[in-house]
């Protein structure tokens, strides 16, 4: 699957056109993209700002003139930093087809998220604000990291990372890709099986009664429980330092990612799967914060397609770190 193998940045067609090839996605309809914003973050999720985005002043205070639009945020020294990046390329969003009028459609039961998945956003190809479009509150030290990974980027020299040499990228970046990702249930686990990578994430909701990797993970240990109709996972003690995108926003080891995902229906639309997740780790970020994904119902594509880049990597003309080179230890 040749295309499906130029989503593994930095192989020796370059840089550039393998980043590209990863925004294959799917569109979503009008009707998804304004439930999201209908729906708004799921209970429990971190507040938004106050309306109009503005501090609230004190009683007398004085506030910029009438009509003015409210002050930007005020970046720390490592946000401006990350500030004078080089933007990151753009995803696309090609048209998708509708689902035939005869689709299976998801389980009403809103515990139940069985079936067939896919990103129906355009790829992030790095997260630079939150859901709520305040900027990432980086650390200098993961300034640091994000910015040489840009600079990396940038001078055609990518640093080697866990999708270039078919290792498991995490949960996050795994999600992101847009191929499809079926999951299964039973009461004591949840497993997404994803297409890419031959990816697979498994929850589990009984620690006590399922049994858990005894090795570290590159996904991580995942433990998850209902909170009403949504699924909140936690997933920590990662084998490795993960990138949680394309352009590389890191998570240390040690870091965690908690992850809120439910089925969102609006007005009698085909339900899409909404996943807020947020980052914590202090290596990098000075507090927590949160991201959001939706995922269209794919279940025509249940049946997915070979998949091949352990055969690439294998390709004695093809270099076996893929062409990108070390990233240096700090």
């Amino acid at each position: 699957m040749t295309t499906h193998f130029l989503s593994c940045v930095g192989r020796k067609r370059g840089a550039t056109v393998a980043l590209a090839a990863l925004v294959l996605v799917i569109a979503p309809t009008l009707a998804q993209a304004q439930g999201l914003a209908q729906a708004g973050p799921p209970p429990g999720a971190p507040a938004g700002p106050p309306p109009g985005g503005g501090l609230a002043l004190p009683p007398g205070a004085s506030g910029p003139p009438p009509g003015a639009p409210p002050p930007g945020p005020t970046l720390t020294p490592a946000q401006k930093i990350v500030a004078d990046l080089p933007p990151p390329q753009p995803g696309v969003l090609p048209p998708r087809p509708p689902l035939p009028a005869d689709a299976a459609m998801p389980s009403a039961d809103p515990q139940d998220l069985q079936g067939t998945w896919i990103n129906n956003l355009p790829l992030k190809f790095r997260s630079q604000t939150d859901m709520y479009g305040a900027p990432a509150p980086y650390t200098m030290e993961g300034a640091k990291v994000i910015s040489r990974r840009v600079k990396s980027l940038k001078d055609g020299k990518p640093f080697i990372n866990a999708s270039a040499i078919c290792r498991p990228p995490g949960p996050q970046w795994q999600r992101d890709l847009n191929f499809p990702f079926l999951i299964t249930q039973t009461k004591d686990r949840i497993e997404f099986l994803f297409e890419e990578y031959h990816g697979r994430w498994t929850i589990s909701l009984d620690p006590r009664g399922t049994d858990l990797p005894t090795q570290k993970q590159y996904m991580g240990r995942s433990i998850g429980h209902w909170d009403g109709g949504t699924l909140v996972v936690e997933s920590s003690d990662f084998k490795q330092a993960i990138w949680l995108d394309v352009d590389g926003t890191p998570l240390s080891a040690k870091g965690k990612l908690i992850q809120r995902i439910r089925k969102v229906a609006i007005d009698g639309q085909v339900p899409f799967l909404e996943v807020v997740t947020t980052i914590i780790d202090p290596t990098y970020y000075t507090g927590p914060w949160s991201i959001v994904r939706t995922f269209g119902w794919m279940p025509h594509q249940a049946v997915f397609a070979e998949y091949n880049c352990e055969e690439q990597v294998g390709d004695p003309s093809v270099p076996v770190d893929g062409g990108l080179v070390p990233e240096p230890q700090d």
